[in-house]
């Protein structure tokens, strides 16, 4: 074991909950949100491997399926390990709003690149609910407020933080499943 040295092994194969010793819950919003990330991943990966597109329209609605997929991926490591918050701005010195910025840009350029899909072969206004409600979470993320993380008033802080991106994360996957089922129907019904 001389390739890590650094971190005591047991604390990358035991529970976390074993380690600190909190209550089984602890974080249980977030580590929803987490398989709700995976969901949306393994649905858009397995419809990507699965639909065998005839024409070139059929290819470009793969290709979305395929990189939104990629981005839950993106997005659940994320949440998983906290890359925005300790990893990237470590590993990169950089700080963790850039880091957010630029997954904001990556979502962006992404709708923007299929965005005639989007409006016109899926129910977009689904979508568009996942984007807001993660607008308001990014936007009460950035608020320059001091929060002393007990007591009533931080509890609805956070309940309308964390809500809302639950709430989005759970939109999303929503979106693609729809998303996805509709592509998995066209292929098991060729016409």
């Amino acid at each position: 074991m001389a390739w890590q040295q650094r971190v005591p092994v047991h604390i990358l194969t035991r529970d976390i909950f074993s380690i600190t010793k909190v209550p089984s819950y602890t974080g249980l919003i977030s580590n929803f949100g987490i398989l709700t990330w995976c969901f949306s991943w393994a649905i858009c990966t397995f419809t990507f491997f699965l639909i065998k597109p005839r024409h070139n329209l059929d290819k470009q609605i793969k290709n979305f399926i395929g990189l939104s997929g990629l981005i839950s991926l993106w997005l659940m490591l994320d949440d998983l390990l906290m890359l925005h918050e300790q990893w990237l701005p470590y590993l990169l010195r950089i700080s963790e709003d850039i880091v957010i910025v630029a997954e904001l840009i990556w979502v962006i350029f992404h709708l923007i690149y299929f965005r005639k899909i989007i409006l016109k072969f899926t129910q977009f206004k689904i979508l568009a609910l996942a984007l807001l409600l993660f607008i308001v979470s990014i936007f009460l993320d950035f608020l320059p407020i001091k929060i002393d993380y007990i007591g009533f008033k931080s509890d609805w802080f956070f309940l309308l933080e964390d809500g809302s991106k639950l709430m989005g994360i759970i939109t999303w996957c929503f979106y693609f499943c729809g998303v996805c089922y509709q592509q998995l129907i066209k292929y098991s019904n060729p016409i």
